[in-house]
């Protein structure tokens, strides 16, 4: 009787284990049910995705297009210096190049406008600390689609600094698309298309074909790395500058000596008298000969001997 009473005593507590068991796994995946029903709520809720008010001045009457790579590219294509950077927007030393070198005074936008430089922005992702840096890259192509690829790049760099790791949110994201006022079905075309993912492995492709290359931001300039401060990109520049033939004004040419006569200098037309006046001949025909003596100094004229 007592070894039977153990035995039940023992299964007894072997279900209640098992019942504990399935209450925390019951438990458990309330919990996770209930942190993804939050979670997915606040993901799609409105999120601040406020757009910098000086972004749309800051690039106004700077000629944009983009490389066949379907990188952006700022400034005139027959400018003598290509700047490149090789950047992300999840990496944090990127946007103090954005804010110390590329938007600061005398930095690379007012070279951009004196037509010196042309500046092309490579995009990479994953090369800093913040989550859903390749979302932050696709959004801001398919904004390039619609002419508003530099305004969204200023917002992502400048959310970045607001918001840390929820800089890039899927929702963040979609509300500054809708506060620059793009066509969000195009916009939504372009996200689901192939066209982002082509551009972000250009990118990386590029990124990795350059020599020396070893991580964001690196910048070249006329295909020379160097560092990613005012100072060096400045002097860089100007070095490259200095090695553009100097072109000569051309050489004022004095009017060459005319041939032709002037008005003062040219011979005097033939009056018409003199025209019709025969050339006096040294030679008598042989009438005027014979009819005309020709006088002597010894002889007199008829008339002389005539007069009293």
């Amino acid at each position: 009787m007592t070894r039977n009473r153990t035995v039940e005593r023992r299964k007894e507590r072997e279900r209640q284990k098992q019942r504990q068991r399935q209450f925390t796994l019951i438990g458990g995946i309330a919990v996770i049910a209930v942190v993804a029903v939050v979670l997915l709520i606040l993901a799609n809720q409105p999120a601040e995705a406020p757009i910098p008010a000086e972004a749309a001045a800051r690039y106004e009457g700077i000629p944009q297009s983009q490389t066949d790579a379907g990188f952006p590219r700022l400034g005139n294509s027959e400018a003598p210096v290509q700047v490149v950077e090789y950047s992300s927007y999840d990496c944090p030393a990127c946007k103090v190049f954005h804010d110390n070198v590329v938007k600061a005074p005398s930095g690379l936008l007012d070279r951009v406008r004196t037509g010196e430089v042309i500046f092309t922005y490579v995009p990479l992702y994953g090369t800093g600390s913040f989550a859903n840096g390749r979302g932050a890259a696709r959004a801001a192509v398919c904004a390039g689609e619609q002419g508003r690829y530099w305004e969204f790049h200023d917002a992502l760099f400048e959310w970045q600094g607001l918001y840390g790791n929820q800089a890039f949110a899927n929702n963040r994201i979609e509300a500054g698309i809708d506060a620059l006022q793009i066509d969000r079905a195009q916009w939504d075309a372009c996200i689901n298309s192939e066209l982002p993912n082509q551009v972000t492995r250009a990118a990386e492709q590029a990124a990795q074909a350059l020599p020396g290359f070893q991580g964001t931001p690196t910048v070249t300039i006329n295909g020379i790395i160097v560092q990613p401060d005012l100072a060096s990109v400045t002097r860089a520049i100007e070095q490259e500058l200095a090695k553009r033939p100097t072109v000569q004004p051309p050489a004022e040419t004095t009017p060459e000596t005319s041939t032709e006569a002037t008005p003062e200098t040219a011979p005097a037309e033939a009056t018409p008298e003199a025209e019709a006046t025969p050339e006096i001949s040294a030679e008598l025909t042989p009438e005027a000969a014979e009819t005309t003596p020709e006088p002597t100094l010894s002889e007199a004229t008829p008339e002389a001997t005539a007069a009293p």
